[in-house]
């Protein structure tokens, strides 16, 4: 009887303190998801490096409203904007460089992937959307009218055509969004490229818009590519001095040049310019966020919580951003992961499944 007793005694003990580990787990799983909750939902601050655009000018700005909202939500955040080019911005955050890519649009986003120049490998795995800022970048196609009434051109069918010398202000080789996704991928549709321009007679000059421009007004250029947000300032006031016509692309052409990368098309109507008597067909193009995956969910759910409920703020900062909202935020053209912050945010608001 001892013996049993004894056996049976000792079973409780083993069962009780089973009983006593799992209760134990269950409040540390418990107090470790409150644990998570309580620092996602806290005030406490967060600090990264957002990187992609220039040292001023369009990203600039709406980098530096984007850490003043964070800043605002979150006090004591450190967020520091770093200069850099969009494709570049990609490899900083895949090698945990930096911790946003800020300008990037889908050729880079495109040949990252597959590892296409600049990119000497594959970047899957290695960048995460967190948002798309707007779809509002309108690639401008312009031409001086004393050049287009001497060769006959009314059209990028016309030039293909006719063929004829001219100096044209077109972006650097190494913004992929402002070559191949304004300029290269339309020549293709039409059967030429940049250097058959130079094989007709004439001379590439190579800038960012503000130079392109410039070159116009001075009569360095005879046409324009390249990037503005509608209705640019400094088209208009190129308007005021110097006579110039937007080239007409047809809608096929352009809707296939546009899709190519993962960009869409739509129409600006008469008069958006003055020197525009009719709807236009036009190319419309994204930029968005990314992050490494070195960033940590908490960072990227607070920087989306602080954007999310300061977005009139946001609206207010450039007319490229009217649309930014959380559809927009949520709009994945290039189909990249979402980085797990970002998932995590967007599920709670009920934006995605």
């Amino acid at each position: 009887m001892y013996t049993n007793a004894k056996f049976v005694g000792s079973r409780i003990i083993s069962v009780l303190f089973f009983v006593a580990a799992l209760l134990g787990w269950g409040l540390n799983s418990g107090l470790a998801a409150t644990q998570s909750d309580i620092a996602f939902n806290s005030d406490d601050p967060i600090r990264y490096v957002i990187t992609g655009g220039s040292a001023t000018g369009y990203f600039q700005s709406v980098f530096e409203a984007i850490n003043s909202v964070v800043r605002n939500r979150y006090p004591g955040s450190t967020v520091n904007i770093r200069p850099g080019s969009p494709a570049g911005s990609l490899l900083e955050i895949a090698n945990g460089k930096a911790d946003f890519a800020g300008a990037t649009g889908s050729v880079e986003v495109i040949h990252a992937l597959d590892a296409k120049p600049p990119f000497k490998e594959s970047l899957d795995g290695e960048i995460f959307q967190v948002m798309t800022i707007h779809n509002g970048l309108i690639p401008h196609y312009l031409m001086s009218r004393d050049w287009a009434d001497e060769h006959g051109i009314r059209s990028f069918q016309d030039i293909a055509d006719k063929k004829p010398p001219m100096n044209i202000a077109v972006n650097f080789r190494a913004n992929l969004q402002s070559t191949l996704g304004m300029y290269a991928n339309l020549f293709e549709q039409y059967g030429f490229t940049l250097e058959d321009v130079e094989s007709w007679g004439g001379n590439v000059l190579r800038g960012n818009a503000a130079l392109g421009l410039d070159a116009m007004a001075d009569g360095r250029a005879d046409v324009f590519i390249n990037g503005g947000f509608l209705p640019s300032a400094r088209v208009k006031k190129l308007a005021r001095t110097r006579e110039i016509l937007w080239i007409d692309a047809d809608e096929e052409h352009l809707r296939k040049a546009a899709h190519s990368v993962n960009y869409t098309t739509g129409s600006i109507p008469e008069g958006t310019y003055d020197f525009i008597d009719k709807e236009v067909p036009i190319q419309k193009m994204w930029n968005g966020v990314q992050a490494g995956p070195h960033v940590s969910e908490e960072t990227v759910y607070k920087f989306l919580n602080a954007v999310y409920e300061q977005q009139n703020m946001i609206r207010s900062v450039h007319s490229s951003l009217r649309e930014f909202g959380p559809e927009m935020m949520i709009w994945n053209p290039a189909g990249l992961p979402f980085h797990p912050g970002a998932e995590r945010f967007y599920r709670e608001k009920g934006l995605i499944e």
